[in-house]
């Protein structure tokens, strides 16, 4: 693989000098443990299989910077297990590194120490390599700051009380190794006799109160433990709720899905916040309650530490009691004892406050993420919360485990005599629902599905049965969600599964749901919509218009006409009419339709002098009765030149014809 350890190291300078540039600052180291979490999928890990090519290395160094940038709720996830995982480990490696810390520390001194041989006979050289043997001693044991000088005189008079000056010059002679391993016993020794002397009260300036101060601490710690946990469980319990039944499995392609409700305004993407949210808060759960088991087991060992000291400082005043003078065979090791007893003491101590110290750094993180109630109170509304060990312990009808008997390989969950065959994979969260990322616990009464050695728990009968039908399949889902959600790999602890998998494009194949064709005569309905009849309609837009004027009541008005030169010019109008159709429609009635062309005719226009000229309508008015033939007897119209006096005075019109006053023709 190309992408080696000095080239992740190089990448991650490269974000952080990329997110510096943005005002963001991360920690390089933090930076490496997030890149080799990525290098896992295949879409990061492939861009560097053999070459390093500066636009995939600009790619992914983009990813990485807007992962940071953007701080998520999975960020802060990732933060919190580099935390855990950089300054905490098992209680006696904690210990070996402190130790080591502090001889790396006291090196120096000691090999001055060491390599510093003075002349017997020259008494300040000697009273030099004295104090620094002392000032060795101080720092070597904690007791103290050989700064202080009352510190540094109560050391020398206890180094001085067990070796003399004769032991220092032969000191000197000794080899290099054999002064190592008696400066070794010196510390022993000395440490002890200023340990003694405090509880004589005859000096032990510096020496803190180690045995009260160890019981104090630890019980502070194991209280702010506790809180933090319940604190911790009420938003567990809560999210939980929240998320419990918006995972469904599809029947027929057996798909994982977001069963995102109805008119609730929530998106998929409210549901991975609130999964993402409550993967962060498992991640404190576990950590928690990491720190307060390991807390309750100092507090015990505190508690016997504390007890194996008082019996040896009785046993050194049982000693040395009424005595002037003591074998040192017989004290030597009592100092010894009680020495070694007061660094256990110190190493408990160091547990605590480290584990105090990771405690203040979690909260913090803790309270950098911010919970969206709004989304969480619409998919809480009218759910009762439930605590895991209620959701875990639910009722199984004797329907359902009739079902799961007849599952393969199924194994009921108390058929387990062990601890270690009760273990379940992914800290025992449903398998089915963490291929979507929903955290929700398994019901333990419902019982596992064996698959390759490994022991799966599920949340529902229907998720067990679908998982049993093809587990490969679902352990496939959670690895393939995983890697491009690497916050829940150390959660799940599947790192291992998810590096042997990492150079597979495709672990999952989507299932799509079967097209069911079918061929069915349909016969639609006659008439959809209820029938109605509006009495006023009209297809003619004329009449539409006519009806507007009538409305508008511009009938009533005064208009009149002008004659232009051009009025010879006008030409007939072409209507268009619908013809009968041939084929039948399904409507209320079968008939063609044929419109009226509007036809005018004007009186007088040609041929004609004055003022008798009018517009005749010779159309037919739609929805009107045709009117029977009529004979007119007087003139509806003003005939031009027409005298009523003349006509009276000669006679009558007859009734059978009208007469018309005919003037002659001007030449």
């Amino acid at each position: 693989m190309a992408c080696n350890e000095n080239v992740v190291k190089n990448i991650a300078n490269e974000v952080a000098r990329e997110c510096q540039s943005q005002n963001v600052a991360v920690d390089p180291d933090f930076v490496i443990y997030l890149i080799d979490l990525l290098l896992l999928n295949p879409k990061y890990g492939k861009l560097f299989t053999k070459t390093i090519n500066r636009n995939n290395l600009q790619f992914f160094v983009g990813d990485c910077v807007d992962l940071l940038i953007r701080d998520s709720t999975s960020i802060k996830t990732l933060k919190m297990q580099f935390t855990i995982q950089t300054n905490y480990d098992k209680l006696q490696n904690l210990i070996d590194k402190h130790l080591d810390s502090i001889d790396n520390c006291l090196r120096p001194l000691v090999n001055e120490i060491l390599d510093e041989e003075p002349n017997p006979d020259d008494e300040a050289q000697t009273k030099k390599l004295f104090r620094k043997i002392s000032i060795f001693i101080i720092l070597a044991s904690g007791l103290g700051n050989p700064g202080v000088i009352i510190t540094l005189k109560e050391g020398m008079a206890a180094l001085e009380s067990v070796f003399s000056w004769n032991d220092l010059k032969m000191f000197i002679a000794l080899p290099r190794n054999e002064k190592l391993t008696q400066l070794n016993e010196l510390m022993e020794i000395v440490s002890g006799v200023r340990i003694f002397n405090r509880d004589c009260k005859k000096g032990g300036e510096g020496i803190p109160d180690l045995p009260f101060d160890l019981v104090d601490a630890g019980k502070a710690c194991l209280t702010a433990l506790s809180n933090s946990l319940i604190t911790v469980m009420q938003r567990v319990n809560t999210l939980t709720t929240a998320i419990e039944d918006t995972v469904v499995i599809q029947d027929e392609t057996g798909n994982v899905l977001i069963d995102v409700r109805r008119n609730s305004g929530l998106t998929n993407d409210d549901y991975n916040e609130i999964f993402q949210l409550l993967a962060f808060n498992r991640q404190y759960e576990v950590f928690t309650r990491k720190l307060l088991c390991d807390v309750e087991t100092m507090l015990q060992r505190g508690a016997h530490y504390v007890d194996r000291v008082k019996k040896v400082l009785e046993e050194l005043h049982d000693t040395v009691k009424y005595k002037t003078a003591v074998p040192t065979v017989t004290v030597y090791p009592l100092f010894a004892k009680l020495w070694q007893t007061w660094r256990a003491m110190q190493n408990t101590m160091y547990l605590v406050s480290t584990a105090n110290r990771l405690m203040s750094v979690l909260t913090s993180i803790q309270e950098q993420t911010k919970i969206p109630y709004n989304v969480l109170d619409i998919m809480l509304s009218g759910k009762e919360i439930l605590s895991d060990q209620e959701r875990m312990c639910g009722r199984i009808s004797m329907e359902d485990r009739l079902s799961l008997g007849a599952l393969k390989n199924y194994v009921a969950y108390d058929s387990f005599s062990t601890p270690n065959d009760r273990y379940v994979q992914f800290l025992g969260f449903c398998a089915v629902c963490l291929g979507v990322g929903a955290l929700i616990p398994s019901n333990m009464k419902i019982g596992l599905i064996k698959c390759q050695g490994r022991r799966y728990g599920f949340c529902s009968v229907k998720m067990a049965a679908k998982f049993s039908k093809d587990p490969q399949r679902y352990v496939n889902e959670v690895l393939e969600y995983a890697r491009n959600n690497p916050h829940v790999i150390n959660l799940l602890n599947i790192v291992e599964d998810a590096f042997s998998v990492k150079d597979i494009d495709n672990l999952i194949t989507k299932h799509e749901p079967k097209t069911k064709v079918s061929d069915k005569d349909i016969q639609t309905e006659t008439h959809p919509i209820e029938e109605h009849i509006e009495r006023n309609y009209s297809w003619d837009l004329w009449e539409w218009k006519r009806r507007a004027c009538k409305w508008a009541t511009i009938v009533n008005s005064r208009t009149h006409s002008t004659q232009t030169d051009y009025s010879h010019l006008r030409s007939e109008i072409h209507c268009q009419t619908f013809e009968n159709r041939d084929k039948s429609l399904q409507t209320m009635k079968s008939a063609g339709i044929n419109t009226i062309p509007n036809k005018v005719f004007v009186w007088g226009l040609r041929g004609r002098i004055g003022d008798g000229q009018h517009a005749m309508n010779l159309g037919v008015e739609h929805n009107v009765e045709k009117k029977k033939e009529q004979t007119v007897s007087v003139c509806t119209w003003p005939c031009a030149g027409y005298n009523r006096d003349e006509s009276t005075s000669t006679g009558s019109l007859s009734d059978e014809y009208v007469q018309f006053y005919k003037p002659d023709l001007v030449e």
